[in-house]
């Protein structure tokens, strides 16, 4: 009998490395000004070895099977009646985890470094499943950082202008975990907090009629630390409203 393998994204908790060039927020302009630039996401997704590109679409990240990258592997652990499956990268990085129904009998706890090493073909399957859903997610933080460096093609000016604005304020871009989708966090102390809290209250889209607009929260520390973080949409309205202000 057949059964339907079951992938899921990797848990926060888990160590990883940067997004892939292209996903990097454009990183790279940011770096040409060395001091101050945005802080590179972590724990996302991140492409294989150079000579195994990521897919430039989603569409080829979903249709066509990838092999599992040189000097990667798969750990295959057995737990009562399912298999967990650990990708890990050449450092031994956990990078993706799924789960197989129904361990088969016999089934060790091993590392394997090519699918042909497993010889159950549905246990493969889930391995190459596994292997798949890292090149989409791979690919899709890929298509929401290019969309917002598109949305914000000025935003290591707009970043400038913030951290001159409120002085000692980073100016953070990450990745959320689950809809790898853009994160901008601006985080102030001190009297700077309360020019962040001003500046995020002159801003229209802040609120909704129910309160704090969805998207955007605001958490403020017992040491008075202002924390304020913008989901993807919320952060390209913010810094396209923020573009025109005097």
């Amino acid at each position: 009998m057949s059964h339907s393998p079951a992938t899921r994204s990797r848990e926060t908790s888990y160590p990883s490395r940067a997004l892939p060039a292209a996903a990097q927020l454009h990183q790279s302009a940011d770096d040409e000004h060395g001091k101050g630039a945005a802080t590179a996401p972590r724990r996302v997704p991140s492409p294989p070895p150079r000579h195994q590109p990521a897919p430039t679409t989603l569409e080829t990240s979903v249709t066509t099977p990838h092999p599992l990258p040189d000097q990667w592997a798969i750990n295959v652990h057995p737990v009562a009646n399912l298999v967990i499956l650990t990708l890990l990268d050449a450092d031994g990085a956990h990078r993706e985890i799924g789960f197989h129904p129904l361990t088969a009998p016999g089934t060790a706890k091993r590392a394997v470094h090519a699918l042909a090493e497993i010889t159950d073909s549905e246990l493969r399957a889930s391995a190459q499943k596994l292997i798949d859903s890292f090149y989409q997610r791979t690919a899709q933080a890929k298509a929401n950082a290019d969309a917002f460096g598109t949305a914000v093609p000025d935003q290591q000016h707009l970043f400038d202008r913030l951290r001159s604005e409120l002085p000692g304020t980073p100016v953070d871009l990450g990745i959320d975990d689950e809809a790898l989708t853009i994160v901008l966090k601006l985080t102030a102390a001190g009297p700077t907090a309360g020019a962040l809290l001003a500046l995020i209250a002159r801003w229209p889209g802040t609120t909704s009629p129910t309160g704090l607009a969805y998207g955007v929260t605001q958490d403020l520390a017992d040491d008075g630390t202002l924390t304020v973080t913008f989901d993807q949409p919320h952060a390209e309205k913010f810094l396209t409203w923020y573009r025109a202000q005097p």
